[in-house]
């Protein structure tokens, strides 16, 4: 007997696409409304253990507050790290409208006395 071969579907294995936080919104408002796991699970193309984790996870979904296309959060984040990106981002904003140049360490280096 030879040698075994490597999984005929692992080149076509489907890349695991993460949730943003508002999709995850989306389907607790649904689920409250009264719309049933398993057709949440066929809409959002998930399995229903999936959609079951999310409503289990319902309250410290809810309570975050997350910038646009966030996918994870941690529980380290809190609304003082909210506020340093917001502040952060607006000072980009201002840096590039007004044509300075910004590096990497110039940015950390503002994100340091925020």
């Amino acid at each position: 007997m030879g040698p075994k071969q490597a999984s005929a579907s692992k080149g076509s294995e489907k890349k695991k696409d993460m949730m943003t936080v508002e999709i995850k919104h989306e389907i607790i408002e649904k689920h409250e409304s009264g719309v049933r796991v398993t057709e949440l699970a066929r809409q959002y193309e998930r399995s229903t253990s999936t959609i079951y984790t999310i409503i289990k996870q319902e309250d410290a979904i809810k309570s975050t507050k997350p910038s646009k296309g966030l996918t994870t959060f941690s529980k380290l984040c809190t609304d003082f790290h909210d506020e340093m990106e917001r502040l952060l981002l607006v000072w980009i904003k201002e840096k590039q409208l007004a044509a300075d140049s910004m590096t990497e360490t110039i940015i950390c280096e503002k994100a340091s006395r925020i």
